[in-house]
């Protein structure tokens, strides 16, 4: 059993599922657009910042939330356990559990970032980079949504076991917008979702010392990446407790 396989698969049960279809599709959007009126750009003065509360939000609800409330339902069904005796590998099954929902957000980052640049006038000064940003934050929110779901018993309950989880993701959004310095902006930076915000902002708004400045958020975002997503193998569970 491929990858595609398993994708295509999933997608069709979300599209039965009306309230992770909800999550996944429409929340995202109605986030981007309340964030869009809010005043973060006129507090930071920088449409970068936008752009990385924008596409944090869009992560936070059509990724983490959805893969969260997705595992739990699938592992109450036995579903994860019979994927996990087939033939496919640990990958694959990952891959295709969170494949439909990484590409319902990437669409979504595409349509409300090319509504900014319209709006705005002003584009991404390095898009590679926002794509990198991307990629790694879709992998920390995946990452963090199987970790959420180790904890989680329901669907229902991923109501509230996604909140701790929510939280930190908010906070290092914030973290990597603040002008923080010194070992403190390295320490910041640890928080998911803090060095995809910094990536982001210095994306669209580029930087003095051109892609020198993007090295370290970088860096930084792939190794939450790599760390968030090996605690996650380390701790979730493929079938129900006895």
């Amino acid at each position: 059993m491929t990858a595609l396989t398993l994708a295509v698969a999933e997608t069709r049960l979300i599209l039965r599922n009306r309230t992770v279809l909800v999550t996944a599709a429409i929340l995202p959007i109605a986030m981007a657009i309340a964030v869009g009126r809010s005043n973060v750009t006129a507090v930071s003065g920088s449409g970068g910042s936008l752009a990385a509360v924008q596409l944090g939000m869009l992560l936070l609800f059509g990724v983490l939330m959805p893969i969260t409330m997705t595992l739990a339902a699938r592992r109450q069904q036995r579903y994860l356990k019979r994927l996990r005796s087939s033939p496919a590998s640990t990958a694959s099954i990952v891959a295709g559990l969170s494949g439909p929902l990484v590409l319902i957000v990437a669409v979504q980052a595409v349509i409300v970032f090319a509504v900014m640049t319209r709006l705005t006038g002003n584009g991404p000064e390095h898009p590679e980079l926002l794509a990198l940003a991307f990629a790694s934050g879709a992998v920390t929110s995946v990452a963090l949504g199987f970790l959420t779901a180790s904890f989680t018993k329901s669907p229902e309950a991923a109501q509230i076991t996604v909140i701790p989880a929510t939280l930190v993701f908010m906070v290092g959004l914030f973290l990597g917008l603040a002008p923080i310095e010194g070992v403190r902006s390295v320490l910041a930076a640890a928080v998911p979702g803090a060095s995809v915000a910094e990536l982001t902002r210095l994306a669209w708004d580029g930087s003095p010392n051109g892609y020198a400045a993007a090295v370290e958020p970088l860096v930084l975002s792939a190794v939450v990446a790599v760390a968030a997503s090996l605690v996650a193998a380390k701790l979730f569970r493929w079938q129900p407790r006895a």
